[in-house]
């Protein structure tokens, strides 16, 4: 999965954390560090990754919050102030 993930693969990072899931494999925050690191290196938003989290009861410590912070697609730059 970190492979996939410095390469930015999406897809088949999501396809490896969900048969890891299906097998019965303990979600852990590291995993879900990969996940988010692939998203920053794809350059692409991650939705509902928060909410996913939340539903295994993970919590991101500062270092996981801070690529939370990156990856979220609803937030605010200046572009969206301007046609605010």
């Amino acid at each position: 999965m970190d492979q996939y993930a410095k390469r930015g693969d999406i897809h088949d990072t999501e396809k490896m954390f969900h048969k890891m899931r299906q097998a019965g494999y303990v979600s852990r925050a590291t995993q879900y560090q990969h996940l988010i690191q692939e998203y920053i290196n794809a350059k692409a938003p991650c939705y509902g990754i928060a909410d996913r989290m939340k539903a295994d009861n993970i919590f991101p410590n500062k270092g996981l919050a801070n690529m939370l912070a990156q990856v979220n697609a609803f937030k605010k730059n200046v572009v969206s102030d301007l046609l605010d």
